[in-house]
């Protein structure tokens, strides 16, 4: 593991660190999904070539957090969404520390730094009924396609995709959505269809907005009260039903990707105003 990424998951262990004690200090609910839980069950930490932290917590809960986070948060760290800050890009909040500076690799062409920071995803629920939970995945997916293409140059061009999505993103990558469709309010649309369905009274539940779309969404019996997991040297709640939900979105989870699918996604560039 090189020096730079061990210093980027400190600076991510810290601001997560930070989070879940607003959380626990206010009864709010939070676990870790995605990357971050395979990475607890499988490294009892990081995933050694990852470099975020991913928490999900149950829309309420997400809503108070975005409201109470800035008067409890150290003042090097930001909470920011496209509510925050109309140039954000993703509909999900991410808190981030100021004096970290990193560049994201896939864009990191054209000079633009960002910060080191951890992503938060509300979890929503959806449709009960089968039909109609179809029809409210392609909904929300064609407005999560269209944000994404508004922002053409955020594209990740190496992430695998089938023949026909190579094909749908080459020809839709030619066409001026920017022209047709304010990002900002495509966002809020978004956000209304999310909200409509209450994760208490779901049978499916999680983001739409995450790396795997569909597949993040889960039975809600997999996240229960949740458990708490080892992670670096903090343990963090995570799914009471961890294998269940880590296979459904991942498959055979405890077996490592071959080396070229282990991406980096941040490299750090300065801390504290010292370069890197």
């Amino acid at each position: 593991m090189s020096s730079n990424i061990k210093k980027l998951h400190q600076v991510d262990l810290n601001i997560v660190k930070e989070v879940i004690k607003i959380c626990d200090e206010n009864s709010l609910i939070y676990y870790m999904i995605g990357g971050t839980l395979l990475g607890a069950i499988r490294h009892k930490g990081f995933i050694p070539w990852d470099d975020d932290i991913d928490l999900g917590m149950p829309r309420n809960d997400y809503e108070k957090f975005l409201e109470i986070a800035p008067n409890f948060l150290s003042d090097h760290l930001q909470i920011v969404n496209y509510h925050t800050e109309k140039s954000y890009q993703y509909y999900i909040t991410r808190v981030r520390d100021v004096n970290t500076k990193v560049v994201e690799k896939r864009i990191a062409n054209d000079g633009r730094y960002t910060n080191a920071s951890i992503d938060i995803f509300p979890l929503d629920g959806s449709p009960n009924n089968k039909f109609r939970r179809k029809v409210y995945y392609f909904s929300v997916m064609t407005m999560r396609a269209i944000m994404s293409l508004c922002y053409k140059d955020s594209i990740d061009h190496e992430r695998k995709r089938n023949v026909l999505e190579r094909f749908l993103l080459f020809v839709l990558t030619k066409f001026p959505f920017r022209r047709f469709f304010n990002p900002y309010d495509v966002k809020q649309k978004i956000d209304k269809m999310m909200k409509y369905y209450n994760p208490e009274s779901s049978e499916i539940i999680g983001c739409l907005m995450g790396a795997y779309r569909t597949r993040e969404m889960t039975n809600s019996k997999y996240y229960g009260e949740g458990a708490f997991y080892e992670f670096e040297d903090i343990k963090m709640r995570g799914p009471i039903y961890a294998d269940e939900f880590l296979s459904h979105i991942y498959g055979d989870y405890m077996s490592l990707p071959p080396k070229e699918l282990r991406k980096t996604h941040f490299q750090i560039v300065e801390i504290n105003g010292v370069k890197v």
